[in-house]
């Protein structure tokens, strides 16, 4: 891992989940995530003194344990650092639990607590919202980036710089995982619209080799493959289904690994283009002998 500078005082540490690093004159800085476990935040806080930064403030984008499971790690090793994110992250970052719980919409069951499901509970003592934010006189833009997980935010630094956490997926994540997990689909898609009409200098995601100087025509594709995965299943519906039914057809659709955790992931994202596509009346839904049923 290593420290690289994006524009200004504006840096990231790359890994499974690139970290931001906004850099302080007094040698303080404020991280964006911190990634899924303690190693992460180890190697973090090595890069960081490497280059004589303490951390001071931890932004995390959303509550996805890939981008806050090393925040008790940091704070353990770094007293006085304090956690910022948006008031509906807060409820699941506070409370890991509630992730597995909305996967199985029951006490979890026995293999949901995966580290990519469940992390350890981290306190966050600062709640922002839309609109500027100032940390230590800095000023960072908020913006709400829904779709892909509740509450998810966008954190934009005075460089013009904006992290936007899981708001969009590479070429090579998109290649690896066709079917992406949503949480709106509708909210999903109003993200992407909105961030092709910006205009930042530099946007970083956090699964990605580098930063994005011009990321609109990824950002296209990322609709494009929304719109994608909608056809398939509305070509799947021109029988009825179920919702296991058509998450049986989506998992051979794309060969996709199975494990417990990887099951309700992808039926959770199933059941969120069944949303969007009840609410656009494109399909219906009927409960036949005991089970539900959608069709186009």
């Amino acid at each position: 891992m290593e420290l690289i500078k994006l524009r200004g005082r504006t840096y990231y540490i790359p890994g499974a989940t690139n970290v931001g690093v906004y850099r302080y004159r007094n040698g303080l800085c404020t991280l964006i995530d911190t990634g899924l476990h303690n190693t992460d935040g180890r190697k973090i806080i090595e890069v960081l003194e490497n280059n004589n930064l303490k951390i001071k403030y931890i932004i995390n984008t959303h509550s996805h344990p890939d981008h806050y499971g090393a925040n008790n790690f940091i704070k353990e090793k770094c007293p006085g650092a304090l956690v910022a994110a948006s008031s509906k992250a807060r409820l699941f970052i506070e409370n890991s639990f509630l992730e597995q719980t909305m996967f199985y919409g029951a006490s979890p069951m026995p293999g949901l607590s995966t580290r990519i499901i469940k992390a350890q509970d981290t306190a966050v003592d600062i709640e922002v919202a839309e609109g500027s934010t100032e940390l230590d006189s800095k000023k960072f833009d908020i913006i709400s980036l829904e779709g892909h997980s509740i509450g998810q935010i966008g954190v934009a630094t005075e460089d013009n710089v904006l992290f936007c956490g899981d708001a969009f997926f590479s070429e090579d994540k998109m290649e690896k995982y066709p079917f992406p997990f949503l949480f709106d689909v509708g909210d999903h898609l109003k993200t992407l619209e909105f961030l092709l009409a910006t205009n930042y200098d530099c946007y970083m995601i956090s699964h990605c080799d580098g930063p994005l100087d011009n990321p609109k025509s990824l950002i296209q594709k990322n609709i494009d493959n929304v719109n994608n995965n909608l056809q398939l299943i509305l070509d799947f519906l021109s029988q009825p289904l179920t919702r296991e039914d058509l998450t049986e057809l989506v998992i051979k659709k794309y060969d996709i690994p199975m494990n417990i955790s990887q099951y309700f992931i992808t039926i959770s994202s199933v059941g969120a283009f069944l949303t969007y596509l009840l609410e656009k009346q494109l399909i219906n839904m009927d409960i036949i002998d005991g089970k539900m049923y959608f069709y186009a």
